[in-house]
């Protein structure tokens, strides 16, 4: 068998990609980005699995042709744009193009390949929006993304439902958390950073981490791994019960708990609460918000995030400390 990874070369999609080679599949990575030293010392032997294709998703014909070239039986669709609000306002238009064209795009190349077996489609947690008056959020739990990332990734989602009633594609689609671990560098569609990325570059540069709150923002941090391995238990699976998935940590950590994980991981690293005016890293200070639930993956395929968070963070702080936060 052969699977598309579209946006192969980025962050959480390289774990896809290095997982589904390990078991001895075919991986096209299809990306604008070339595979850089990272990429290529990150996926080791499995190296001899992956075939690098260049493109790009907006390029319908392009991915048509890989994917009949390499006779591709399933699809991971990862490939898109994270903006900022920076970039919403200076391509709107790209991003939408990118984000739900891309979709539609990889898509119909799904469903014109014969033998095809499964799309999967990677989404996000950011298609909740902010949710008042919940507890936990669910996969039924209604939208109320208005960023122009989260809309994407919801419209994304009714896309692949729509082409699964109208043209029998098994398709799913798996909502990641805040995720965290190695990997994660600047790519064509990712030129922003997690907030333990941008906080560790205050470390790197030699400075301690001020900050104005230790409290909010709470975010779900799953380890890239697990998600990764959620991802391909959706891949694999003989049947899928559901066509949406939460895959996240199934719990909350402050940023006062990111600060002391990095502290007990990585030697000289030094934080405190200072007045906001005094904050080199400003937090919102907020609450604790809904708590996704990642239950549906549990009763489906047993899945629950395998990495403890201090675990995770001792992994991805040696990747840090060997690499830099890219």
């Amino acid at each position: 068998m052969t699977t598309l990874v579209t946006g192969g070369n980025g962050w959480v999609p390289c774990h896809v990609v290095r997982r589904l080679a390990r078991r001895g599949e075919t991986v096209v990575s299809y990306d604008l980005m070339p595979p850089d030293d990272l990429l290529r010392d990150f996926l080791g032997e499995t190296i001899e699995c992956v075939v690098f294709e260049p493109g790009d998703v907006a390029d319908v014909a392009r991915l048509r042709e890989v994917a009949t070239q390499h006779g591709v039986t399933a699809l991971v669709h990862a490939a898109v744009i994270t903006p900022r609000v920076d970039r919403e306002r200076r391509e709107p238009a790209r991003i939408v193009e990118v984000n739900v064209t891309g979709t539609v795009n990889a898509l119909d190349a799904a469903r014109s390949l014969p033998g095809f077996r499964r799309f999967v489609y990677v989404s996000s947690g950011a298609v909740w929006g902010d949710v008042p008056g919940v507890a936990t959020l669910t996969e039924e739990t209604p939208s109320h993304a208005t960023s122009l990332y989260g809309v994407t990734k919801h419209t994304s989602e009714r896309v692949c439902r729509r082409y699964a009633e109208l043209f029998g594609l098994d398709a799913v689609s798996l909502r990641p958390g805040n995720v965290y671990g190695p990997m994660e560098r600047t790519t064509p569609g990712y030129a922003g950073a997690t907030e333990l990325r941008e906080m560790l570059r205050l470390h790197v540069a030699g400075q301690p981490i001020l900050v104005n709150s230790l409290a909010g923002p709470y975010l779900d941090w799953p380890y890239v791994e697990d998600v990764a391995e959620g991802i391909e238990r959706a891949w694999a699976a003989p049947r899928l019960p559901h066509a949406v998935y939460n895959l996240t940590a199934g719990r909350l950590y402050s940023i006062g708990d990111v600060l002391a994980a990095f502290a007990r991981h990585l030697p000289g690293l030094a934080y405190r609460q200072v007045p906001s005016g005094e904050a080199n890293y400003h937090v919102s200070g907020g609450p604790p918000g809904p708590v996704p639930s990642n239950a549906r993956l549990a009763a489906d395929f047993a899945w629950a995030p395998a990495t403890p968070f201090d675990d995770g963070m001792r992994a991805y702080l040696a990747w840090i400390a060997a690499h830099g936060p890219q």
